[in-house]
Formats: C-alpha cells, sequence, structure tokens
C-alpha cells in the first residue's frame, strides 16, 4: 500500500513487514529537498503506528544514488541555515535526525552515491547495507559550509575520530569496501543482490520480539549519548512485564514461532 503524500520526491509503500522510505529525485541523483523533508513526519508517524510495519528500510530511487546530499539549488546565502539541517546542522522539522528517533529499526539500503546530507541520513539508520559500487564521501570543505555538529558527533560514534577525520578533512571518496573495514556499513554486497539482502535481514528482524527491538535501540542510544539511560532501563523493564514475553515463554515451551503483539 502507498501512502498519499504531497510530493512525488518521497515515496513511502508498505509491504510487510518492510516499510519502504524511497528518497525519489533521480534527476540530481536523489538529493534531498524541502519537500521531502516536509513529508518525511507524516511518514514517521504512519509507520511507527501500523503494526504491520515492522522494519523500516530506506533507499534511493534507481541503481545510480542512495542520496547525493542536499539540492544545492535549494541553498543560498540569503535563506540562511535554517533551510537544511542536511548542510548546515540548523534543527528542522522532518530533517534526516527525526529518523534517528523511531523506535523500530531502520535499515538504509546503499545503492551508490551516498554523499553529505545522504550520509547523514544514512547515519540515522541502524544497520547500512551497501552495494559493491557505493561510494561514500563527505564534500562539506568543497562547498564553504559546516558539517552538522550532530552529524559529526554521529560519525565520530560510528567510526571514530580517526575515520571522521579521513572524511571530513580531505572530503575524499571512499568505496563499499573501505567504509566496510572501518565500520561505516554492516554488509557490502553485488548491486544485483542488495534488495534481497535487505528483504532477508528484514525478515530477521521481524521475526523477533518488536518491544524487544525497541529497548535494543534506546539502549544503543543511550550508551552513544543520545538517549536517556533511565529511559532506557524503562524500556527493558517494559518488555519483562510484557504480553510478549509470556508469548515467548508459551512459544518456546510449545515448540513452535511466537505471535508477537508488541505488547
Amino acid at each position: 500500500m502507498r501512502l498519499d503524500l504531497p510530493t512525488d520526491q518521497l515515496v513511502a509503500e508498505i509491504e510487510p513487514p518492510i516499510g519502504w522510505l524511497v528518497f525519489d529525485n533521480p534527476q540530481r541523483h536523489n538529493a534531498l529537498t524541502g519537500e521531502m523533508f516536509a513529508a518525511l513526519p507524516t511518514v514517521v508517524d504512519r509507520y511507527e503506528a501500523d503494526p504491520d510495519v515492522r522494519v523500516i528500510v530506506m533507499r534511493g530511487a534507481g541503481d545510480t544514488a542512495f542520496v547525493s546530499g542536499a539540492d544545492i539549488g535549494e541553498l543560498s546565502a540569503d535563506r540562511g541555515p535554517s533551510e537544511s539541517r542536511a548542510t548546515t546542522g540548523t534543527p528542522r522539522p522532518g530533517g534526516p535526525d527525526l529518523l534517528g528517533t523511531l523506535a523500530k529499526p531502520l535499515v538504509a539500503m546503499i545503492n551508490g552515491y551516498c554523499i553529505g546530507g545522504g550520509l547523514l541520513t544514512a547515519l540515522q539508520a541502524d544497520l547500512r547495507v551497501a552495494a559493491e559500487h557505493a561510494t561514500f564521501a563527505i564534500p562539506a570543505g568543497k562547498l564553504g559550509v559546516g558539517y552538522p555538529y550532530e552529524g559529526t558527533e554521529l560519525l565520530v560514534s560510528t567510526v571514530g575520530p580517526g575515520g571522521a577525520s579521513r572524511l571530513l578533512l580531505t572530503a575524499e571518496r571512499i568505496g563499499a569496501d573501505e567504509a566496510l573495514a572501518m565500520g561505516l556499513v554492516q554488509q557490502v554486497v553485488p548491486a544485483a543482490e542488495l534488495e534481497q539482502t535487505v528483504r532477508a535481514l528484514a525478515d530477521t528482524i521481524a521475526a523477533l520480539a518488536p518491544l524487544s527491538l525497541a529497548a535494543a535501540k534506546r539502549s544503543i542510544r543511550a550508551v552513544c549519548g543520545r538517549d536517556d539511560p533511565a529511559a532506557a532501563r524503562q524500556a527493558i523493564a517494559d518488555c519483562w512485564a510484557s504480553e510478549d514475553f509470556a508469548e515467548g515463554r508459551r512459544a518456546f515451551a510449545e515448540r513452535r514461532p511466537p505471535r508477537w503483539q508488541g505488547s
């Protein structure tokens, strides 16, 4: 089922257990636009509320780019930094950081260019799977802009200060294998196998208890300083008190797959 959105640059389609989020601006290699940011909160709210969506997968339209960065045509000195968090770091509703607040697992399917604001978007994902031809870069220094502080924070927590320095201080492009070696992505596969691999990963995740996954996400974010440890501990406690925990015990005793309700 495809969601009705006010733009055709962002496509949202539910295909249980996956909620697809597609950046669809192929003429500009799926560059981020204000229209995308405006529609993103609607998609996030719908996917969080829909029990049929167990995993959210974001990708770029076509096979050339995930997201190539912000649409430079929408940036100008007189519009100011508030117009695009993807390149400047000033908060705006629906910016890439909104994806980082999702309670449900988020996977980035990276097929091609993952540049600048595109990399910031991919960093919001819990898991990143890349095609062999994918390339990564942060060309902020070539544009004379400052990369978002929060994006740098995410980058350092993902690849360490050395890896972050490599990307930020050289603006060089790196390939998928190097991205894998530095921990920027978790898996690299041939382009022809990318969607199949991501679908299999989504099925693996979707077979697990939703509350357990949400608690794990909050705990990971809290350890990285991006969530409240008390809230993470409460999410863990909620798992132990849940009907799903009782169902998990019953399913184990009866030697059958559990039927999770997320409660």
